[in-house]
């Protein structure tokens, strides 16, 4: 089999910023409908149920994940991965301040492009606000590699932000480009829902969420 091909594109400053993220994440959101909001509606389109095993995928300090394991219950296993270890620690003490811990739930530090995960060994895939950060060839190989470790079947969920279509967002969207790269530009032109398509994924639909600057999108393997 031939070696892949990473993209070699990772933002070192996520570990530089763990400790304040949080913080940082939670007052950006307080102007489009509250972080936990997000978070929460991308729980629900994942119909996570009791016993399933879900992969969150750069997972960043872990509040989707956690999340995700009190929706599994004590049956279901929940797995964080991400490139910064600094991020997981953070999820990691989030986690044991609500009494969960390994096997419920358990961060990994790992490649998104390259997940050491066996074919189909997840009920659900999420990511939230993480694709967005990656160039085209990294976002082609995280949701192929996405894809590959969902069971048939089974959902992928992504909340991302959403490409400006109104006045608001066009100019919100203008503030949050002075932070970020120039991936989300990217993103929106290659459309994160045809990429999904691109990546097997069978079925696809989506809602807008956050005031308009935000969507979540359901993919079916």
């Amino acid at each position: 089999m031939a070696e892949k091909s990473l993209s070699g594109y990772y933002r070192e400053e996520f570990g530089r910023i763990a400790r304040f993220y949080d913080f940082g994440v939670r007052q950006s959101f307080r102007w489009i409908g509250g972080e936990l909001a997000f978070r929460c509606g991308i729980v629900a389109a994942a119909d996570v149920h009791g016993g399933h095993r879900v992969l969150d995928v750069a997972c960043g300090t872990g509040t989707l994940a956690r999340l995700l394991a009190e929706s599994a219950g004590p049956g279901g296993r929940v797995t964080g991965v991400d490139m910064s270890e600094r991020m997981l620690a953070v999820a990691r003490r989030k986690a044991e301040a609500k009494g969960l811990g390994p096997p419920q739930i358990e961060f990994i530090q790992a490649n998104a492009e390259n997940l050491p995960f066996a074919d189909a060994g997840f009920d659900r895939v999420t990511a939230s606000l993480a694709i967005h950060e990656m160039n085209r060839q990294g976002r082609m190989n995280a949701l192929a590699e996405m894809q590959r470790v969902l069971k048939p079947g089974g959902l992928a969920v992504i909340g991302d932000m959403r490409g400006p279509d109104t006045p608001l967002t066009r100019l919100g969207m203008r503030i949050v480009k002075l932070e970020e790269t120039d991936t989300l530009s990217d993103m929106w032109d290659d459309g994160l829902y045809r990429e999904l398509g691109r990546a097997g994924f069978s079925s696809r639909r989506r809602r807008i969420a956050g005031k308009g600057f935000l969507e979540i999108i359901v993919a079916r393997k």
